[in-house]
């Protein structure tokens, strides 16, 4: 995106744009060191990252609902994937990170909110 600071944003569904939490330029080295030094998400365009807050779907749907989260962080993903292919991006979904620094990172408490799943995101060089 033209004009965007590197930084950590979160994104709000309802106005459909981008409130910036952080512009720390340490951040993608600090995501990386999270994914245990995986290189490409330095290297990447973009690192998406979904949260979950768990009290949302078990309250409905008690322990099934920790389930249904993953679930649908990976529908999330494959989303992600296929809108990628329409404009000739590549993305690699990312399950290898540790978690409470991902937390930190994100300024969430690993209990009532955490990280579920990220994905690396950019243009593909041939």
């Amino acid at each position: 995106m033209e004009g965007l600071e590197l930084g950590l944003y979160r994104y709000l569904a309802l106005p459909h744009e981008l409130q910036q939490i952080d512009i720390d330029p340490t951040i993608p080295y600090r995501i990386t060191a999270a994914c245990f030094d995986q290189q490409f998400i330095l290297r990447c365009g973009v690192v998406f990252l979904w949260t979950a807050v768990p009290y949302r779907m078990t309250w409905r749907y008690g322990e099934r609902g920790y389930r249904d989260l993953h679930l649908d962080a990976g529908h999330v993903c494959q989303n992600l994937y296929l809108a990628a292919e329409a404009v000739d991006c590549g993305v690699c979904a990312v399950a290898a990170f540790e978690d409470d620094a991902m937390n930190a990172i994100l300024g969430i408490d690993g209990d009532r909110q955490f990280l579920i799943y990220l994905a690396a995101a950019g243009k593909i060089t041939k």
